[in-house]
């Protein structure tokens, strides 16, 4: 839409029914690992997005303690809002835990329950009120094929001699209350009864719970059913099942499913495939409340640090700007699924209004038309043809 008022953008929003503003709705996925990229790992990522004033989600397989995140984070936090005097300062811009449910020791259970309780117990402790929801991945009941990665030799000894090695998980190196996990790895066990019972645990240590890895708008309506906050459409960064769906190719349906629903309170979230500030207004206009942003924040983790995934939120944050300029939204709420078109659909309506085929009246002689001119046209070539042989 053109010649309207886009000389202020608004490019804020709010999560999670209001409870948190953000700068933009460009958040930051969870991803393990960091200092493998960068030495100051995780603590850059989570000082640069308390800078930006957004969402970082720890990972369960961090490469720093949990308690070390945190200072990073609250201290930068404190530094935006002028206040160094108290490093234990909660901060104004909170974060969320992805965590990994492990397999449980009660066949009768799809989870190890008593272990996610006592999880649950940490990081309310630990974060002082600055974790404010957990992500729970739910799109691993395997690792998948990954081929080039774990299962690639070459890979391994690469990222060896690069950087000594894949950094080791060590985000709850301080949870010495957890419980014993006879059986490392991923619960496929684990079923929407185990996400009731979550999201009552969740309730009662004043978090959030936040479901990650819906593709289906079938799945969505079961979430929302099951009183989940939030929901964050992945498909692993294509990792996990291949051949499936990209993300924003189900952000509508699904959309579409939880405003049928009772708990229409239940916010849609996209992580996987931002690229560019496009993709962040076209998920925002199909449905979607936030973002997630994955691999353009390793990039500049990689390029330059903390001031690197400062930049590479920046960018983002600047095309959404200009797009929501370029198409005539002041804010996001005033993007909807109008602003959006399947691929070819603005050249195909514009035949189609065109054409003659479009009227009735014209339609029923186009056929017979057609047909007659055709004939008339291979009368005349044959008598041409017969004329030229005689002379």
């Amino acid at each position: 839409r053109i010649l309207r008022d886009v000389s202020s953008i608004d490019t804020s929003t709010t999560i999670l029914q209001g409870s948190i503003k953000l700068s933009s709705p460009v958040c930051v996925a969870p991803f393990a690992g960091c200092r493998a990229l960068h030495p100051d790992g995780e603590n850059a990522v989570a000082s640069a997005a308390a800078r930006v004033g957004t969402i970082y989600t720890v990972p369960n397989w961090a490469s720093i303690p949990l308690p070390t995140i945190l200072e990073s984070h609250c201290c930068q936090t404190n530094k935006k809002s002028g206040d160094t005097s108290n490093p234990s300062k909660q901060a104004t811009s909170p974060l969320f835990f992805q965590l990994y449910p492990h397999k449980p020791p009660n066949p009768q259970e799809g989870i190890h329950r008593e272990h996610m309780k006592a999880l649950l117990e940490y990081l309310e402790a630990t974060s002082s009120g600055k974790i404010v929801a957990v992500v729970v991945t739910c799109d691993t009941p395997n690792n998948g094929n990954r081929e080039k990665t774990y299962k690639n030799a070459k890979w391994l000894v690469d990222i060896n001699e690069e950087v000594g090695g894949f950094p080791m998980p060590c985000a709850l190196k301080y949870a010495n209350k957890l419980p014993q996990v006879n059986e490392e790895g991923h619960s496929a066990k684990m079923n929407w009864d185990d996400i009731i019972w979550m999201k009552q645990e969740c309730k009662n240590h004043q978090m959030k719970l936040i479901v990650k890895g819906i593709m289906t708008a079938e799945d969505a309506v079961l979430a929302a059913k099951a009183g989940v906050d939030a929901i964050i459409i992945s498909n692993h960064g294509g990792r996990q099942l291949d051949g499936t769906c990209g993300t924003v190719e189900v952000v509508e349906e699904c959309a579409r499913a939880v405003n049928d629903c009772t708990n229409k309170m239940m916010e849609i979230y996209v992580d996987g495939g931002i690229r560019r500030g496009k993709d962040v207004v076209k998920c925002l206009a199909l449905g979607a409340k936030c973002v997630f942003v994955g691999r353009p924040i390793l990039w500049g983790l990689a390029a330059g640090g903390e001031a690197g995934v400062v930049r590479a939120l920046e960018i983002l944050r600047n095309e959404f700007r200009e797009v929501m300029q370029l198409i005539g939204c002041q804010s996001c709420t005033e993007l909807s699924i109008e602003y959006v078109g399947k691929e070819g659909e603005c050249i195909h309506k514009r035949i189609t209004k065109t054409t003659p085929m479009q009227n009735n009246h014209s339609t029923q002689w186009f056929v017979p038309t057609v047909c007659v001119f055709s004939l008339a046209a291979f009368a005349f070539g044959r008598s041409m043809g017969s004329s030229s042989r005689r002379n």
